[in-house]
């Protein structure tokens, strides 16, 4: 069975896939909250072998949409198609939606095309267009490197809560175990995580803290030497000046004025500056309005699984890249 959450706007979009080749769907009109949804409705709905989603029908904002749809995958099998026509595949939310492997992805604005692209979706193969190619790096390939210091010690500091901040860190630190680093996360702001993590992810506990493979996370410094200790502040900010300085910062128009104020107080400090889920056509204009001598910019990819930094692999080596031997 197909269930269908849709807007108003587009109530009867389905209508053709009974009328035509009598499949069955399941339709719920209105305003969603994808995260309530998964959590509190779709157990209703276990039996749905696919979920089409209407875009404009959810009130998310593009990550926490994307973030939703991860935590129904754990859930859930129901294959997934987003329709939202006119999205562009260069898009931060295409690219999201890409990376957490929803590739069933509807965007034409022509109600034929519209059509054609839901029966592709919905069929046995699904929509092929953004099915991975035999070129891509398969997950877990690194190139390993020799590191020329123990002991580094890297911040990452939030401009304002919920930017992603941890994401960012527990990717990097993930990131280093996969080119051979020995990296410690360090919990420097009040989230108390790692007990989750811990469990998810079945960690050791050892040293005050947990291990899982040569990566360590805890609260304190850690007793053993690592390469890299990866310290989330979150909106904490740091008592000693770090080796590297990493800020986590957002472009939308309620989060630029905590930004400025953010790269104010480390106006004239080296720090590189991740900015999440900027559209690319805008990211020249941003990149212009927040480099500087002392801050080099960088545009994140989303990160579906927070310990999987691979779709940030490019950014996170140039934040290392002075400690790498032989670089």
């Amino acid at each position: 069975m197909i269930l269908y959450l849709a807007s108003q706007q587009h109530i009867n979009l389905l209508d053709f896939l009974t009328e035509e080749e009598a499949l069955p769907v399941k339709k719920m009109i209105g305003n969603f909250r994808l995260k309530q949804f998964v959590v509190y409705d779709m157990r209703n709905f276990s039996h749905c072998t696919e979920l089409v989603l209407d875009r404009i029908a959810f009130g998310d904002e593009d990550q926490e949409f994307v973030q939703a749809l991860g935590e129904f995958q754990t859930m859930y099998n129901a294959r997934i198609t987003v329709i939202y026509e006119g999205l562009k595949e260069d898009e931060p939310l295409a690219r999201a939606l890409l990376a957490a492997k929803v590739t069933n992805l509807v965007t034409s604005t022509e109600i034929e095309k519209l059509q054609e692209e839901i029966r592709e979706s919905l069929s046995q193969q699904g929509m092929s267009r953004y099915a991975p190619t035999d070129q891509e790096v398969t997950k877990g390939k690194h190139e390993e490197y020799t590191f020329k210091d123990e002991g580094v010690r890297i911040a990452f500091l939030g401009s304002r809560s919920r930017m992603g901040t941890t994401t960012a860190a527990l990717g990097f630190v993930a990131w280093l175990g996969s080119i051979g680093a020995r990296a410690a996360y360090v919990e420097k702001n009040e989230s108390y995580l790692i007990p989750y993590l811990a469990k998810a992810y079945e960690m050791q506990a050892e040293s005050g803290g947990y291990f899982l493979e040569k990566m360590w996370y805890g609260r304190d410094m850690p007793e053993k030497r690592f390469h890299f200790l990866i310290e989330d502040y979150g909106v904490e900010r740091p008592k000693e000046k770090p080796d590297t300085l990493v800020l986590v910062c957002g472009t939308k128009p309620y989060e630029i004025e905590s930004t400025m104020k953010l790269l104010a107080q480390y106006e004239t400090i080296p720090a590189f500056l991740l900015c999440p889920f900027v559209e690319k056509a805008l990211q020249h204009t941003y990149q212009e309005v927040f480099q500087s001598e002392y801050h080099k910019v960088f545009f994140m990819d989303y990160q579906p699984d927070c310990m999987n930094g691979q779709p940030n692999e490019k950014i996170y080596k140039n934040i290392i890249k002075k400690y790498l031997a032989g670089e």
